[in-house]
């Protein structure tokens, strides 16, 4: 099967989207199907394809991708396209890029599949005042609208997202498909060098400290400031780490000095993704207050090292917890501490055998298994795509 998945940004940068974008086209391709990822660039000037990639010259933006196709040098794409002959056209983002996946399907009568990370509001995703952020907003909503209504499969990571799709898409198959996650790099089988270990031990301010992990971008969405308002009572044994950067970071900086607890808190910047196998290695637990709609890679990247994910009961995530096993799930702070508190004085071996059971939940996700998920989804599109084709005529 040939298979042309776009999305509007593409690794380096290692956001949810980007990361599943990657690991799907590996993983199709491991299994002999041919993919071509159709993205953007900030770094050229020009149109380029690199072994099955096309990208787009890009420039910087205020919105939700960080960055915008230039409109006028997409069209350049269509020519590699026409040379790869897609049979599935697959949407993973609702911007230029995107918008053009959706005409090229449209154009070629393709079957077209969507999967949705999370319902933007266009507002806070493209601006509020600025004229250009309007034009920006009506682009975006006809583009995901369009996207839904021609789409002949929908899958998200999210139930959330789904729940919320299904009275928008009634005659549509929706379908939730977990997050990939690279269950050969993230494992709790990994050996790390001594040296190597002591590095990141103090980039994560650790010292003789239980580590309490949190993972992703410091915004508003995600609640850093409401998961250090928890932390005000949480034991001296305890250091959280967090991991990312962001719009937030001052502001949550001093909020952890106005709250007293900069010495146990540790601002780690962002770690290369490659490196952050070791990162879980060292913590003993993982800690979220996010509560969006859109599932994210890092619990379940910290589940497969062994972590415990402590997470709201209303985050998207929390479908994958189960409760006292491979994680906790909370309801407001008074919760959140009654949890914590197990992990001030847990002893070595029983650190050891909580790592092995907790790890023991993700066996299942590997990503063949994910990339075959896809592959079942591709076929209904096909399906469904000339069903329908049928009926018309």
């Amino acid at each position: 099967m040939k298979v042309a998945i776009f999305t509007e940004t593409y690794l380096p940068q290692t956001s949810a989207v980007e990361t599943q974008v990657f690991i799907l086209a590996k993983s199709l391709k491991k299994m002999g199907h041919d993919v071509l990822v159709a993205t953007s660039d900030m770094e050229s000037d020009e149109c380029y394809s690199e072994q099955d990639m096309l990208f787009c010259p890009a420039r910087p933006a205020r919105n939700v991708y960080g960055q915008k196709a230039k409109q006028r040098k997409l069209s350049r794409l269509k020519e590699r396209l026409d040379e790869f002959n897609p049979d599935v056209i697959h949407l993973f983002t609702f911007w230029q890029v995107g918008g053009l996946g959706l005409k090229y399907a449209l154009a070629h009568d393709l079957p077209l599949m969507t999967t949705v990370q999370k319902i933007l509001d266009p507002q806070s995703a493209f601006g509020k005042r600025k004229v250009l952020g309007i034009a920006d907003r009506v682009r975006y909503r006809s583009t995901f609208h369009k996207a839904l209504a021609f789409s002949d499969h929908i899958t998200s990571p999210s139930v959330k997202v789904c729940k919320k799709l299904r009275p928008i898409c009634r005659n549509k198959q929706i379908r939730p498909i977990p997050l990939f996650i690279n269950t050969e790099l993230f494992t709790r089988e990994a050996v790390f060098e001594e040296k190597k270990r002591e590095a990141m031990r103090r980039r994560l301010g650790l010292g003789d400290k239980t580590g309490i992990l949190s993972v992703g971008a410091l915004t508003r969405e995600n609640r850093t400031e409401t998961l250090l308002e928890n932390w005000v009572k949480a034991g001296s044994k305890l250091q959280l780490v967090l991991v990312g950067s962001g719009p937030e970071l001052e502001n949550l900086r001093s909020k952890a000095n106005l709250l007293g607890i900069a010495s146990r808190v540790s601002f780690a910047g962002v770690i290369p993704h490659e490196e952050m196998n070791l990162c879980y290695h060292l913590c003993t637990a993982f800690v979220s207050a996010g509560v969006s709609d859109s599932m994210k890679a890092a619990p379940l990247e910290a589940i497969a090292c062994g972590l415990p994910a402590i997470l709201p009961k209303e985050s998207a995530d929390s479908g994958l917890i189960t409760e006292g096993v491979n994680g906790f799930l909370y309801a407001n702070s008074v919760a959140f501490l009654d949890i914590i508190k197990n992990f001030e004085s847990l002893d070595p071996e029983k650190e050891l055998l909580m790592k092995k059971l907790v790890s023991r939940t993700v066996e299942t996700m590997s990503i063949e298994n994910q990339a075959k998920a896809f592959l079942k989804s591709y076929v209904i599109t096909q399906k469904q795509h000339y069903k329908r084709a049928e009926e018309l005529e």
